[in-house]
């Protein structure tokens, strides 16, 4: 009886250990990328990625990739750094216990370095070329979007110069009062004919989107002044 109650307490004592490991790793999760030169492509090594208001971090290896393990599952602003290169912080980027998706930042060269001034990055970019009428957003700002509903679309009707379509349940994209087949959509670099499903013919819409914003790095919405690239667009053009 004595070694009978030795052993009960033994495997009591290993179901505890084992649930409290359990929820410790249900807890965290796992961050990943590359850091890459913008203007070559090429990827850095020894660049420093730290997590803000954290003390974690981690170097890039010579692929320009990094890993940081057991990273608690909240949003995150990450600064990236490397010698020679202009910091970049990259923001609200949530961990996920699992499928966080892997992170892509690419770093300017600094050719100089002013003592005298301090320049502060913006959140919000925009391009050199059209800097109002093309918008980018990340899968993050699609998720958070209030009332977006990890909708692409529904993101994209409430920006300036997009007309909503008639009634709440459609998803059509009425840029500048065009129609809602004079926009583009552009999938990796392939035109697709829509991007929602059960649409009509003749329309862009549906009630619903048909693209997980998990798979999604990033979209560009151009309402004007697109480039060349993009082939008969009358409004717009939707780039994921």
């Amino acid at each position: 009886m004595i070694n009978l109650a030795k052993k009960m307490r033994c495997f009591l004592i290993l179901v505890l250990l084992l649930n409290s490991v359990f929820s410790i790793a249900q807890n965290s999760g796992k961050l990943t990328g590359k850091i890459l030169d913008k203007q070559t492509q090429l990827p850095l090594e020894g660049a420093i990625i730290i997590l803000e208001d954290t003390t974690m971090g981690i170097a890039s290896d010579a692929d320009g990739y990094f890993s940081l393990e057991d990273v608690p599952t909240k949003s995150y602003n990450i600064t990236v750094s490397y010698l020679g290169y202009q910091t970049q912080t990259v923001y609200n980027i949530i961990v996920k216990t699992f499928g966080t998706p892997s992170l892509q930042v690419l770093l300017e060269e600094s050719s100089n370095e002013l003592d005298e001034v301090v320049v502060l990055q913006s959140p919000f970019r925009t391009s050199i070329e059209t800097p109002l009428s093309t918008q980018t957003f990340s899968a993050v700002e699609i998720e958070t979007y209030p009332g977006g509903n990890n909708d692409i679309t529904k993101v994209i009707q409430s920006m300036p110069g997009i007309s909503p379509s008639i009634g709440g349940f459609r998803n059509d994209i009425i840029i500048r009062g065009g129609a809602p087949n004079e926009s583009v959509y552009y999938l990796d670099g392939i035109e697709i004919p829509n991007i929602n499903h059960f649409s009509t013919q003749g329309s862009s819409g549906g009630p619903v989107g048909l693209l997980n914003v998990s798979f999604v790095r990033e979209v560009s919405l151009s309402s004007s002044a697109f480039g060349a690239e993009y082939d008969n667009p009358l409004s717009g053009g939707i780039v994921i």
